[in-house]
């Protein structure tokens, strides 16, 4: 096909092809899935939330209307993104990482930042609330990639060292909050982004030896955090306590059986299953769509990882293939974290279900996360057709 055109084309016309390969369409099939995803979102949304939202606000709408509203902001923040050169971002590491930073200690300032049972985390933007912790994790997912995909050199220690520092001062000012589950979910897929760059695992464990003692002074040493472990062994040992929470959602996947009581039919989000619309809320759709909801919601999840890793076995530059890992991860193992929660799999902790739970810097983060993906897909043959016209252009 090249060689013909190259015969009697001109370069503009040559040029324009190339253009608009390189913009191609992006995945339809991942597109599918996040609108899919988010779809079920607002409907379980509003499900879970009906009775509380009209009982504390005469209103049953009150939290759809505003799922809603940050849906449609994110549909346009995924088109923006999926339109912008995710190559880009490496001119704007240290713009992201200044305003992560400022905004992280910006909620901590008695006055700033808006507090709920016990946790300072988002800022208050007027009619909505902002958590400048779910950009965080967006902004490190980048700032690493940048690192460990660009960079290159002998000296492995700095290589980690340094990255690990900047990491190190966010993962302390998330957990000054505090909020134990988003500080974690940063420090794993900070170390699976390392683990997959192709960093020797020899440094890795290192790291992972020196940070045990840490580990055991921020879980062994806060009562509440190792009696949600003691409470995932067994929590029927303290069953109206803090093993509360797993065995309400117990009952809810009991209930809900192989095909559920039918959405909006629940009972267990009543008075009984704690926050079913945001960290519970897979609980919620357990019981309304039964065992077949909760694969289903499972397999999407699965099938956007596939997708995610089919993106970066076909970018065509390191950074590419290192963001869409990070971004597939990011949304990946959020949620299989907060599904394994749920479901008894892993110990309490507060993190929502990307797209589904209610909250809407997580639904935002996920849309711009995708809408990056989209994007990188959108070049994933372009670098292979651009070397196959230069070397027809040069055997002309």
């Amino acid at each position: 096909m090249f060689q013909k055109t190259v015969g009697r084309g001109t370069h503009l016309e040559l040029r324009n092809i190339i253009d608009t390969r390189r913009r191609g369409e992006p995945d339809l099939a991942l597109f599918a899935a996040i609108f899919a995803l988010a779809g079920i979102g607002l409907a379980m949304s509003y499900s879970a939330s009906a009775v509380y939202a009209y009982r504390v606000f005469g209103d049953s709408f009150y939290f759809l209307k505003r799922q809603t509203l940050w849906f449609l902001i994110g549909f346009g923040a995924l088109m923006f993104f999926q339109n912008f050169d995710y190559r880009q971002y490496t001119k704007y590491t240290r713009v992201m990482l200044i305003a992560t930073f400022l905004l992280l200690i910006f909620v901590l300032i008695p006055g700033v930042g808006s507090s709920a049972k016990g946790s300072s985390r988002w800022l208050s933007l007027g009619f909505i609330g902002v958590q400048p912790s779910e950009f965080a994790k967006l902004c490190c997912v980048i700032y690493l990639v940048k690192i460990y995909s660009l960079e290159e050199g002998d000296n492995h220690v700095l290589q980690l060292l340094i990255p690990m520092l900047v990491i190190a001062g966010i993962f302390v000012l998330v957990m000054m909050q505090p909020d134990f589950g988003t500080a974690m979910d940063l420090l794993l897929i900070s170390v699976i982004i390392i683990f997959v760059s192709g960093f020797p695992l020899t440094y890795i464990l290192f790291l992972f030896i020196l940070s045990i003692p840490m580990f055991y002074l921020l879980i062994y040493q806060v009562s509440y955090r190792w009696g949600r472990i003691l409470a995932y062994l067994n929590p029927w040992d303290d069953r109206f306590g803090i093993g509360y929470h797993v065995i309400q959602s117990f009952t809810a996947f009991k209930k809900g059986g192989l095909l559920g009581v039918g959405l909006g039919f629940g009972t267990q989000k009543i008075a009984r299953l704690p926050e079913p619309h945001t960290d519970f809320i897979f609980a919620v759709i357990g019981e309304e769509a039964g065992l077949i909801g909760t694969v289903s919601l499972v397999l999407l999840f699965c099938f956007i990882f596939w997708r995610g890793i089919l993106i970066a076995l076909a970018a065509p530059d390191s950074f590419g293939r290192l963001l869409a890992v990070g971004l597939t991860l990011l949304i990946v193992v959020q949620a299989f974290i907060n599904m394994g929660v749920v479901s008894g799999s892993l110990p309490t902790t507060g993190i929502p279900l990307p797209f589904i739970s209610y909250g809407g810097s997580s639904l935002l983060t996920s849309m711009i996360a995708s809408g990056i993906l989209l994007n990188i897909s959108r070049y994933r043959e372009a670098a292979f057709r651009e070397v196959k016209f230069e070397e027809v252009w040069n055997n002309e």
